[in-house]
């Protein structure tokens, strides 16, 4: 009975030993696969993000030939989308338009420029403007101002030969007023000259809107402002300055609308034109402002503001 226990015992190690046998031989050959493998490889990393840079605004001219009305500016720095546009010279300072060419954000190098060069005088500017409006139409007057640094305009003067009457570096084009300048040019724009006639002082108004609040205006309703680079009872606006930023001028003492509770009162500026302060401060017009109620010089530069009655 024993010797029939022990032969049953090893028949049934047998058999397992042949089934583990089977089970071996049934598997496939060669390492099992731990990860499926991707066809196409690994993934390049991940672009570091690009901070656009922002260059200061600055125009850099050389003297040149404009005959056959061609000018090359060799670089304009432009914070943003803006225009490069040619001036005339009138009266010392930037007059009429002679031509424009679009600029883009960053540096611009050798922008080309057509011009009319039968009306070109020898002394020419080159005025950088923002494109603020519609973008790649030019706009002026209106949302495409001059771009100001420090409270002025870029517009540095450049001397040119060629195709043009060399009479007088101050002559006006033959198709405007004797007088022309920037606002001639432009449009009507805010008025240089006191508006009221003979001994009569310019009336100081008060008007607003929704995002302003109340701030004065002249008699005419265009909107008046202060330079905080001013000091009581000066003007530290000079040159360029005064294209962009007209002094408000009187012909006699100030008056005040209802509304308006400061100190009103003028300083004399070089010329013997009387220019109106307010709280000793003196006020200014905007070159970009066309129409009573535009407020386009407000916050310009970070110094030119509305003023509060």
């Amino acid at each position: 009975m024993e010797n029939k226990k022990i032969s049953t015992t090893a028949k049934i190690l047998g058999l397992a030993f042949i089934v583990i046998l089977v089970l071996a031989a049934c598997q496939p050959g060669g390492p099992v696969p731990t990860a499926p493998v991707d066809p196409y490889g690994a993934l390049p990393p991940a672009a570091a993000a690009v901070t656009p840079t922002v260059v200061a605004a600055k125009v850099t001219v050389s003297d040149q030939s404009v005959d056959g009305g061609g000018l090359t500016i060799a670089q304009v720095d432009s914070p943003g989308a803006g225009w490069l546009v040619i001036h005339v010279q009138a009266d010392g300072k930037p007059g009429a338009v002679l031509g424009y060419s679009a600029v883009k954000a960053g540096v611009n190098t050798n922008v080309a420029v057509t011009v009319d060069d039968s009306e070109a005088t020898p002394v020419l500017y080159a005025m950088l403007h923002t494109d603020a409006g519609t973008v790649g139409t030019y706009e002026f007057p209106g949302a495409d101002g001059p771009v100001m640094v420090n409270g002025e305009m870029v517009s540095p003067a450049f001397n040119v030969t060629g195709g043009l009457s060399q009479a007088s570096s101050t002559r006006s084009p033959s198709n405007s007023s004797s007088n022309d300048d920037l606002y001639e040019d432009y449009g009507p724009g805010p008025a240089s000259t006191p508006s009221s006639g003979g001994t009569a002082g310019m009336e100081i108004k008060v008007s607003s809107n929704a995002s302003l609040g109340s701030f004065l205006v002249d008699e005419d309703g265009m909107t008046l402002y202060l330079f905080t680079k001013d000091t009581p009872g000066v003007s530290n606006c000079t040159g360029n300055c005064l294209t962009a930023w007209p002094p408000l001028l009187t012909g006699g003492d100030p008056r005040a609308d209802d509304g308006v509770v400061g100190k009103l009162g003028t300083i004399t500026l070089a010329d013997g034109t009387l220019q109106v302060t307010y709280n000793d401060m003196p006020l200014y017009y905007y070159i970009s402002d066309v129409k009573p109620g535009d407020t386009v010089g407000q916050g310009v530069g970070g110094v030119w503001f509305v003023v509060a009655p």
